[in-house]
């Protein structure tokens, strides 16, 4: 009576069969893997370019005035009169939290911003530092309400980083098209928005 069991040649084709499959699995989990980590990239990405469009645009619609881009060419670099902020006592130049609800570029405390022979447009402005060539980094740089001097300016503050490119073009007297691009590694993302300055005919 014979025992039952495999014979080498049943057994290697079994080993064969199963290196088959282990080794499409792997494939298959480093190509998810690929794609999970790409996808995460983007996913990172998309929130900084957001914040970074949305505040520029924010201090747009509330300008009154567009120094850069002109209306011909586009720039890397975005300057607008700063009438927004509120974070000081504009009558002591004191900090305080909740502001005065009066925008900080109104520097006389009289109510009125960038009027004529009162206080002067103060630039809050928008441009790409190019130091690291490996990271970009797009800059804010905000007027130093906290002086009484209309020609002072905070320090830069990084907006986001990994930039790839940034242009601002003027698209009419008033509006303001801004393109940013975000690169990771291999994935990039791009997003636009157009501004149109509340102030501005």
């Amino acid at each position: 009576m014979k025992k039952a069991g495999f014979t080498l040649i049943e057994l290697l084709i079994a080993i064969a069969i199963m290196a088959i499959i282990i080794g499409t699995l792997d494939q298959v989990a480093a190509r998810i893997l690929s794609t999970y980590s790409a996808v995460q990239s983007s996913h990172d990405l998309v929130p900084q370019a957001r914040y970074a469009l949305e505040r520029m645009a924010t201090f747009v619609q509330e300008s009154d005035a567009i120094q850069t881009p002109s209306t011909t060419d586009p720039t890397e670099a975005l300057a607008v009169s700063e009438r927004l902020s509120d974070q000081f006592t504009n009558a002591s130049r004191a900090y305080k939290g909740d502001g005065d609800t009066l925008p900080d570029a109104d520097t006389d405390a009289d109510g009125l911003v960038n009027e004529a022979d009162g206080d002067p447009a103060e630039l809050v402005t928008f441009d790409l530092d190019k130091t690291d060539a490996a990271n970009w980094k797009l800059m804010e740089q905000m007027p130093d309400y906290g002086t009484v001097s209309t020609s002072d300016f905070k320090a830069k503050a990084i907006l986001c980083e990994l930039v790839q490119a940034f242009t601002c073009t003027r698209l009419s007297a008033g509006v303001v098209g801004i393109t940013l691009t975000l690169q990771q590694g291999t994935k990039a993302v791009t997003l636009r928005t157009t501004a149109k300055a509340r102030w501005v005919d």
